[in-house]
């Protein structure tokens, strides 16, 4: 566990310190000029950055350059140096900056040429390509570049491929584009993997393969895949929660498969019918006890089961606080929240919740219809409660006469009518909006932000509401998802979810196994967290927490902080080391076409050329945002590894991934 955190401390401290140049001052030194970030747009707030490096670090040392290219100092760009930088005492590198200065190019991109020149005291580098560095400007476009194509599918799928062909392919058709051609998309469902394995194995599906058919389907990589539509349902699925930590889900793969199928389903469909599909899948029945749920009985003192009616309301629709349309609550005359439920209104949503069974053509009776995990619950009015009940926001539902023959039309009146209300509650906007962007964005939107998603959910436009794909297209392209220079804001972004860390670096590394499945099974362990399997039904951390310190003295949130701890701080650093070299499964495999092997084949290719390698992995795994301080502890943490050492090139293309996977920059989404 606790070797790659070793390993850290033996990099940035041993490895680096026991290079010759730092026990052995000498009187000549050698510089290298290190293209650190060389791709600039005027419409992208980063600098370009180009290194100037020596071998030695003791006293100062002024190294000589000189700046060509077509763009044009000071009217195109302008530098933090000119002519000479001076690298100080004790230090190994000195940077010069270059930033575009909003001038209209002609042409539409421009080059800066920095060559470094000899001077006194040093020599420069022999290697060629250490000898100059090329940036180029860029002019504004309607279309992103690959900094914010990155960016993008950092939020709205699970990252960048290691070739690049999906950023490509956000850059070819802009934001929106994208987004509407993933909305036509067909559903890349999980249950089909796992109906094919239950024919293969005669009936022996356990639980972890619907991990596997996640993987599956979350690196699939075809022109058919569905990245939007995937990583919309992950949210979902964290938000409507059911889980296999329940037995009686645990043992039923295949139904639970159904259910996220159910979720992928009606991503981009209506909340309306997503908040009516859950509540009627026996998934979600068994997990929050709404099937076979009986009509209380007042002579024998039973009541109606409570579970489902509280939390539909409390995690899956409204809040329990009633909310202004920027998602902040709202507040009595005594500055006093005010609660959008009682105990009398649950328990008289439990009531709507009454008469639910197993549906299918085999369901004929309320207590002994076969479990069927695949078809809709069914209602029976025989065990619905029919008197009259007053539930959310005051609603008043008449008493019911209960059909006959039974079938289950009075329920399903009242159930409808309780998703109705909930559907059309002043609430629903702003709750489900706040957590969608928390989700996908940012842990702590904007009062604004969340205020103009709500809007959309209210009306999309066409007077339709709950649209879901006018929703995600709100959250996505909203001016504070989108505008660069929200990076720079203290508050703004998010922590990744440890899983979602690992699927971005298994999509970045374009991992697979030989055979084509992802065995990527009881990685929980290790995460705290894996599809399906939250410990309650308040998912794997609240949109609420908060960690103690600055972030909740400052009045912020930061869910995903609930399961970062002392093991999966470095347990999941240590599993990304080891799976570098032996692959992503959980304990390895005894045939060798299973193993879900990384492609290093890109990052060896570079052996050579680390700086090139640095900046490849650093636009892949953090869209080029590894401050340049970063850049030189890792890039000489890496030039470290030499062909003294067994598989060197394969190891520094190692050393490169697991350092930078490590750094912050690559744990926060910004």
């Amino acid at each position: 566990m606790l070797k790659s955190a070793s390993l850290w401390i033996l990099l940035l401290t041993g490895c680096v310190l026991a290079s010759p140049g730092r026990l052995n001052a000498q009187t000549s030194d050698t510089v290298s000029v290190i293209l650190i970030d060389g791709d600039m747009r005027e419409d992208w707030p980063g600098n370009g950055v180009v290194g100037f490096h020596r071998e030695n670090t003791t006293g100062p040392l002024t190294v000589e350059f000189t700046i060509g290219g077509t763009a044009v100092a000071g009217s195109e760009y302008t530098a933090s140096a000119t002519n000479s930088i001076t690298i100080a005492d004790g230090d190994r590198e000195a940077w010069v900056e270059f930033a575009p200065t909003g001038a209209t190019l002609s042409p539409a991109v421009k080059t800066i040429v920095v060559s470094g020149t000899a001077g006194a005291g040093y020599a420069l580098s022999s290697t060629t390509s250490l000898q100059t560095a090329t940036l180029s400007i860029g002019t504004p476009s309607p279309l992103p570049n690959d900094k914010a194509s990155v960016r993008f599918l950092l939020q709205a799928a699970f990252g960048p491929d290691g070739n690049f062909a999906n950023v490509q392919d956000v850059e070819k058709r802009g934001f929106d584009g994208w987004l509407t051609e993933q909305f036509a998309r067909p559903v890349g469902r999980i249950q089909p993997y796992l109906d094919r394995l239950n024919i293969a194995t005669k009936g022996r599906v356990y639980t972890d393969a619907k991990a596997v058919a996640w993987w599956g389907q979350v690196m699939n990589a075809s022109p058919h895949a569905d990245p939007l539509r995937q990583r919309v349902a992950f949210a979902l699925s964290e938000l409507f929660v059911i889980s296999d930590q329940l037995d009686a889900l645990g043992n039923q793969p295949i139904g639970m498969a159904n259910y996220y199928d159910m979720l992928l389903e009606n991503a981009f469909g209506n909340y309306r019918d997503l908040l009516y599909t859950v509540g009627m899948h026996p998934a979600m029945g068994v997990y929050l006890s709404a099937l076979q749920n009986a009509k209380g009985d007042p002579v024998a003192g039973t009541f109606a089961d409570e579970n489902y009616a509280r939390e539909v309301m409390q995690l899956f629709s409204i809040g329990i606080w009633e909310l202004n349309p920027d998602g902040t609550q709202t507040l009595d005359q005594n500055n006093q929240p005010i609660p959008t439920y009682d105990n009398t209104t649950i328990m008289n949503m439990a009531k709507v919740m009454t008469g639910f069974s197993f549906g299918g053509p085999k369901s004929k009776d309320f207590w002994n219809a076969p479990e069927n995990f695949l078809v809709p619950m069914k209602m029976y009015d025989a065990w619905h409660d029919m008197t009259a009940k007053t539930i959310i926001n005051g609603i008043q539902l008449p008493a019911r006469t209960p059909s006959n023959p039974d079938t289950g039309a009075a329920g399903m009146a009242d159930y409808n009518a309780a998703v109705d209300a909930l559907f059309n509650h002043p609430n629903i906007a702003p709750f489900v909006s706040r957590q969608l962007i928390q989700k996908l964005v940012t842990s702590n939107p904007s009062p604004a932000y969340v205020t103009r998603v709500a809007n959309v959910f209210t009306n999309n436009g066409s007077g339709i509401r709950g649209d879901m794909k006018a929703v995600i297209r709100a959250i996505l392209l909203d001016q504070e998802a989108r505008d660069p220079a929200m990076m720079s804001d203290t508050v703004f972004g998010k922590m990744k979810e440890p899983y979602l860390r690992t699927a971005n670096l298994i999509r970045a590394l374009n991992a697979r196994a030989a055979n084509g499945v992802y065995s990527l099974s009881y990685l929980d362990d290790i995460h705290y967290q894996q599809p399906l399997s939250s410990p309650s039904v308040f998912n794997f951390f609240k949109p609420g927490y908060t960690p103690a310190g600055p972030i909740s003295d400052a009045g912020l949130v930061a869910p995903e902080f609930q399961i970062l701890n002392a093991v999966t701080a470095l347990a999941v650093p240590s599993y990304h080391f080891e799976a570098l070299t032996n692959g992503f499964n959980r304990w390895g495999s005894n045939n060798p076409r299973a193993l879900v092997m990384p492609d290093l084949a890109p990052e060896v290719a570079l052996y050579n050329d680390v700086p090139a390698m640095m900046r490849r992995l650093d636009l892949l795994l953090t869209g080029g945002t590894l401050p340049k301080e970063q850049h030189e502890i890792i890039r000489e943490a890496v030039e470290a590894v030499n062909s003294s050492m067994w598989q060197w090139k394969q190891e520094r293309a190692r050393m490169a991934i697991y350092l930078i996977a490590g750094a912050p920059e690559y744990g926060v989404l910004r």
